[in-house]
């Protein structure tokens, strides 16, 4: 499956802030179910062998709560199973991408720290470089998610499609993610208790926004109608 030219028309104006408002909206309305999972998934990643399928599963209890099915504490483990495997041939993609981008930066630091102007020139391609494989993986794991019978090679594809095709709202989601990130490492309490809900389901909404498609919610009354009269 991939984008055609129906799929970029449907796209949403302003779908960075529709997706941050609905994300702290659905949260909000979950709050304790949010937190107790939210929890559950700090303790996994700390073990390292379940990170990447508890990653998966707050994805998948997001895209439950954004479609109106509510998110449960007893789908996360659910869904850690059903996605462990999956999750971790996404998630060894993810580590080795990130491994190189950190290893080239720590590199040309080193190697270009003698000649300002390159210096410069070099560390702020690299950090945009960095930036836009956060903005993909933002896409890659809620598509992984929400298709689970496509192929991660197809999942990698349409992934690297939307983040090309709106480098400036993806830009502002990965910008909004990493502030949110360095918010909860100040206060530890959100790490432990929202940042990883919050950010799963702002992922699934600005996917669902962004690429109706793709991200696969439920179609809700007259859309169908819609598209008909397009």
């Amino acid at each position: 499956m991939a984008l055609n030219k129906a799929e970029a028309r449907r796209r949403t104006p302003n779908a960075l802030r529709l997706a941050f408002s609905r994300a702290v909206q659905d949260w909000f309305y979950e709050l304790i179910p949010f937190a107790i999972m939210n929890l559950f998934w700090l303790v996994l990643v700390l073990t390292v062998v379940a990170g990447p399928p508890a990653t998966a599963a707050m994805l998948a209890v997001a895209r439950d709560s954004a479609v109106g099915q509510g998110g449960e504490p007893r789908m996360f483990f659910f869904y850690v199973r059903r996605f462990f495997w999956r999750a971790w041939g996404l998630g060894l993609i993810t580590l080795l991408g990130t491994v190189i981008l950190t290893s080239d930066l720590n590199f040309f630091a080193g190697a270009l720290s003698g000649v300002p102007a390159v210096f410069n020139m070099g560390i702020f391609f690299l950090l945009y470089v960095l930036v836009v494989w956060i903005e993909f993986l933002l896409i890659a794991w809620p598509l992984m998610v929400d298709h689970p019978e496509m192929p991660i090679t197809n999942v990698l594809r349409n992934a690297a499609i939307v983040t090309l095709r709106v480098p400036g709202a993806n830009l502002g989601l990965a910008v909004l993610v990493i502030l949110l990130l360095v918010l909860s490492f100040a206060f530890g309490v959100l790490l432990a208790l929202a940042f990883a809900a919050v950010v799963a389901l702002l992922a699934q909404h600005y996917l669902h926004y962004q690429a109706p498609l793709l991200a696969n919610f439920p179609r809700l009354p007259g859309e169908e109608i819609a598209e008909a009269e397009e």
